[in-house]
Order: structure tokens, then sequence, then C-alpha cells
């Protein structure tokens, strides 16, 4: 008899529903942002108080998983600056992604300078990583850069933005007509 009252006790305390709860409530902390902003206009400088980038964006919204801080970014627009006061680097894409001091653009990337001798420099790609405290983007996947003198396509990037490097990786193409 009083094992019966445990039980019946138990069942009433503890429903199947309730001890779901708790795995609902834990999914829905991963499904809503932490933070959501509109109207972005992010700027980050170096140590001695230069300006390396700043980020515009329609909206972002940010999710913490255990301490780490992500951010889902719709039409980032950034703009690195070099050390050498050389034209920055444009880029942009309809959606980004952030994590510490990486940022990826994703969907329609679009990137380009002024190279000065060769006039504008465009790459486009469908996602582009780009670590901004060292200036450094690269992809894996398909590539075309165009400027005054022609157009190439290649599959993969590593650009060094600060200094103007950029190493096509593999399959690479490319029409030289200059104007």
């Amino acid at each position: 008899m009083s094992l019966c009252c445990a039980l019946i006790y138990g069942a009433l305390q503890y429903s199947p529903h309730d001890m779901l709860s708790g795995a609902d409530d834990a999914a829905a902390k991963k499904v809503f942002p932490q933070s959501y902003m509109t109207g972005i206009v992010d700027r980050n400088y170096d140590q001695t108080g230069a300006l390396k980038y700043q980020m515009i964006a329609r909206s972002a919204a940010t999710f913490t998983d255990d301490a780490i801080n992500r951010s889902e970014i719709d039409h980032p627009h950034l703009t690195l600056y070099n050390p050498s006061n050389t034209a920055p680097w444009q880029l942009s894409a309809n959606q980004g992604a952030t994590l510490s001091n990486t940022i990826t653009l994703l969907d329609n990337v679009q990137v380009w300078n002024e190279q000065g001798e060769y006039g504008q420099l465009t790459l486009t790609t469908d996602d582009l990583i780009i670590d901004t405290d060292e200036q450094f983007a690269h992809t894996d996947k398909p590539v075309t850069m165009r400027s005054e003198r022609g157009t190439t396509s290649a599959v993969g990037l590593s650009a060094e933005l600060d200094s103007g490097r950029i190493e096509l990786l593999s399959e690479v193409k490319a029409s030289y007509a200059p104007q």
C-alpha cells in the first residue's frame, strides 16, 4: 500500500511534461539571441588609436553559448584600413558571422580596392573568412578576380590585405585584356 502511494505521489509530482520542459528551456536559449541590434556602425582601433576597420550592417543577432559570443549579421559592409595608408579594402556580403576576431562573409561576397597603377581590383566569391587582427582573408570556394587588365578565376584564395598580396590556390585561369 505504501509503495502504491509513493508511486502515485511520484507520478503526480514529476509528469513527463515537467521532465521534458528542462530540455525545452535549454533548446529555447540556443534559438533566441541574447541581443539584437539594428543600424550598426562598429569601429575597431589598434593600440596606437589608428582605425583598423569599420563595419556597417543592417542588423545583428548575438548568441552566447558557454561564454562564447557569436553574431549573425545582415548585409555587412567592412572597410579595412591599411597601416601603409594605401586605399582601404572594401568588403560586403548578404550575410555574415563573427566569432572573436574572425568575420565570415557569406552569399554574394564582393571585395574591392583601388590598387593605384592597376586601377580597381574586384573579387567575388561565395564565402570569405577574414582575420581582422592580421588583415588576412581566405576561402576554399571559387573566386573571380577582375581588374582593368583582365579577369582571373580560381578555386581558393589567401590574401594578406594589409600588403595587397593575393595568392590564388588552384585551377587558375586568366584572360588578359588591357584597356
